[in-house]
């Protein structure tokens, strides 16, 4: 029997809060039998709940340890885990969780590991730029300075005192209208010395975790981020979301409005009229919300203009320094676009905003995905999640994983092609559902084109949020359902309300919830697993307020519509196919979502929580019609678990009488 799966079954359970799973157990064994194969790309989907990041920490540690005690070659041996979520980042690394894996590695007699964090820029504090925003020739001077608001020498000292990761400083400490991204690192921001040392620290890790963004970018520059190189194993948890992450980040776009403005605070006047000339000739307001290739006299413009900006050779010092980062992040954009241009890529578009029509520059990159496969052959890659599949499989069936092997362009028959399993809890918790009836379409049209949360769908949803006791984390589609339910919030209730904002650490505010709080948050659907709590799963109550779909891409509507131009498909039909394959990728990310969401509810196999679907195009089990304008669509039942369709079909639906409201058009129930 291999040391892990021993200790899962026999040590590991005679700790307190911990039992012998059996499918936690068999994901473990279904890695350790990846490991033996290198350079293949596995597909191992586990359900939520079964210990899926404490069985591949073993198994990535036991694999890593064993190669130091072996020495030679196999010594350097390092594992990386790549995730989505910060917050799952993060608990990977909580003292509890490498506690258990240090035990591990005691017992079967292996020497310890080092393991460490690197995240995006973003995530950490500029201290000049918080210098600056306080008014400071220095932090030091700031921390003592009496003359300064209390806050803001509290702000210093934390500053002065913390490793400068943002997830850890309260955003309540934050002075009246700042946010979090307002003291932040950005891409071309020199790194503080301290984080530079942890950095570096990072790269000589045992056992790195970074995001899917950074794991792009590593795989493509070929390790610059993490110096990893052969032997290592690479494993991708939340992996469904790395095609999406990869493709925005390799992808490039230059706002034309952004760049006029930008020349204009630069004072390179001859060029400002050449790109200001360029945003007035490809505006289009007829065009908005749409994309389209170049035409050759956009083409030959657009390279004119860049060829000019490329010559430009601004003094730094006569510059502000943030100025002087905003032009040299333009002119590596320029740069990428340039090149495309030479080329005349088919992958080089016009972006058309969705209400002014103002253009943007995009060069895209479709197959940015199948970067996972750069360097594959020197490592063993696994990717894994809880909705690693299409969803489509009915129990005891094996799922097919073509969403994902269509992004990476890996055919189940590519020499790269790993294992595929996928394992499902058989102890679970319960989940009761509500799915209310008769609610109207969600969405409602404002003046500027944009579409918001509808006050009538809001003062219908907000009893089926607030008529519960004990815990409740409210998923909304964006911040800005958040900011529509907290217009509407009853006075009654306000006591409970907390609504999560942009730059609010999300496990913060969860960690400080009091037991009858109702948390509103569009970042929830994923990577939260907060501890139960009095013996009880930590929510009571979890909502679902809308489908979470994606905005289809118009960029990438239009390049599958050239690409099915180029096979002689007639235009119109192009239109529709396009439409439609992308239609059905956008549904296969959103029943990922929802089923993300709904693990939210179910951590431990007692936990007992309501589930409220508010989502009308949900069908209702009763077969109850929706909302005249509102088409129930039956393949969201998928985001559903097998072993809670039971629960699903005795569903409470209260409601059923309609109530006064508009009736959406064509094009509103489309957005659902």
């Amino acid at each position: 029997m291999h040391p892990v799966i021993h200790y899962l079954s026999e040590i590991l359970p005679k700790r307190p809060g911990f039992q012998r799973n059996p499918v936690q157990i068999a994901y473990a064994e279904a890695l350790v039998d990846g490991l033996k194969e290198q350079g293949k790309l596995h597909f191992v989907e586990g359900d939520t709940g079964i210990g899926k990041s404490l069985a591949y920490q073993l198994v990535l540690a036991d694999w890593v340890a064993k190669g130091k005690h072996m020495g030679g070659k196999q010594a350097a041996r390092r594992a990386l885990i790549s995730t989505h979520s910060r917050a799952l980042q993060r608990q990977l690394l909580q003292p509890d969780n490498l506690a258990i894996v240090r035990d591990y590695l005691h017992h079967a007699q292996l020497p310890l590991l080092s393991f460490a964090l690197r995240m995006g820029r973003e995530n950490y504090l500029n201290p000049e730029r918080l210098a600056l925003n306080l008014g400071v020739v220095s932090l030091e001077s700031a921390a003592e300075d009496s003359h300064l608001p209390a806050a803001h020498r509290r702000l210093a000292r934390w500053a002065l005192k913390s490793d400068g990761c943002l997830l850890d400083l309260d955003p309540a400490w934050l002075p009246e209208g700042w946010q979090l991204r307002d003291i932040a690192l950005r891409p071309t921001d020199p790194l503080p010395e301290s984080l530079e040392t942890q950095h570096q620290a990072a790269q000589q890790s045992d056992i790195l975790v970074i995001n899917h963004a950074l794991l792009a970018v590593d795989l493509v520059t070929q390790g610059k981020i993490t110096q990893a190189e052969a032997p290592y194993a690479l494993l991708l948890d939340e992996a469904e979301h790395y095609p999406e992450i990869a493709e925005e980040l390799l992808s490039e776009r230059i706002s034309l409005q952004s760049a006029t403005h930008l020349l204009k605070q630069l004072k390179q006047h001859r060029v400002v009229k050449q790109w200001q000339s360029l945003l007035d000739n490809m505006t289009e307001r007829e065009r908005a919300g749409s994309a389209h290739s170049l035409t050759p006299y956009q083409s030959e413009a657009m390279q004119a203009a860049v060829t000019a900006l490329l010559k430009l050779r601004p003094r730094e010092s006569s510059h502000d320094p943030a100025l002087w980062r905003e032009w040299q992040h333009l002119r590596q954009g320029a740069e990428k676009i340039a090149a495309r241009l030479r080329e005349a890529s088919r992958y080089l578009v016009l972006d058309y905003s969705p209400v002014l029509g103002l253009p943007g520059i995009v060069a895209h990159a479709p197959s940015a995905a199948s970067s996972l496969k750069a360097g594959a052959k020197e490592r063993v890659t696994f990717m894994t999640s809880a909705t690693l599949s299409d969803l489509d499989h009915a129990p005891g069936e094996i799922p097919n994983f073509r969403y994902m092997r269509s992004r990476l362009q890996l055919p189940v028959t590519h020499k790269r092609s790993g294992l595929q399993r996928s394992f499902q809890a058989q102890r679970f918790g319960t989940l009761r559902f509500r799915l209310p009836r008769a609610l109207p379409h969600p969405l409602s049209p404002q003046e500027n084109g944009d579409y918001r949360l509808a006050n009538h769908f809001c003062q219908q949803a907000l009893p089926y949020i607030t008529d519960q006791l004990g815990r409740t984390l409210v998923l909304c589609a964006s911040y800005a359902d958040v900011a529509a339910l907290e217009a509407a919030w009853p006075l009654e209730q306000v006591h409970r309300l907390v609504a999560h904002h942009p730059g609010m650490g999300l496990s913060e505010v969860v960690a400080k919830l009091e037991k009858d709080a109702i948390l509103l948050t569009p970042a929830g659907w994923e990577g939260l697993s907060p501890s139960r709590e009095d013996n009880q799963a930590y929510w009571q109550h979890l909502v679902v307020v809308r489908n979470p779909r994606p905005m289809l891409s118009q960029v990438e509507q239009h390049l599958v519509e050239q690409l099915l131009h180029r096979r002689d498909v007639p235009e119109e039909d192009a239109k529709r196919i396009a439409n439609g394959m992308l239609q059905r990728k956008n549904t296969v990310r959103t029943l990922h979502k929802l089923r993300q969401g709904l693990g939210r509810a179910i951590r431990h196999p007692d936990d007992d929580v309501l589930v409220t679907l508010l989502e009308p195009r949900i069908p209702r089990p009763s077969g109850y019609p929706p909302r005249e304008g509102v088409y129930v669509r039956q393949t969201l039942l998928g985001a559903i678990p097998a072993r809670f369709m039971r629960a699903y079909q005795s569903a409470e639906e209260p409601g059923g009488k309609e109530t006064e409201g508009t009736t959406p058009n064509q094009a509103l129930a489309a957005l659902l």
